[in-house]
């Protein structure tokens, strides 16, 4: 059996080993925290949909906007129904 002190055959062992960890664990972040619109803003209409609840909701988190998408889930009930359906669009 050889010995592993380094070099190629290690790095293959921590590839087998280590990647499907992260590959998984990567998979799992993504299930709960999807990426949420593309372009990460969403579309023109998305945005028109969204400003006001942006604003009156959750104005302290402007210009972060994976803070905006976590005040809009956590006041999921006093969303418009425009917002509504855009997270809903987006798999939020």
């Amino acid at each position: 059996m050889p010995r592993l002190t380094g070099g190629p055959m290690l790095r293959l062992i921590a590839v087998l080993v280590v990647a499907p960890a992260i590959l998984a664990s990567s998979a799992a972040w993504a299930q709960q925290f999807p990426l949420p619109l593309p372009g990460s803003r969403g579309t023109d209409e998305d945005q028109k949909a969204c400003q006001r609840d942006a604003t009156t909701l959750c104005k302290p988190y402007l210009g972060d906007d994976m803070a905006v998408l976590s005040c809009f889930q956590s006041q999921r009930q006093k969303l418009s129904t425009s917002c509504r359906k855009v997270l809903e669009k987006y798999g939020q």
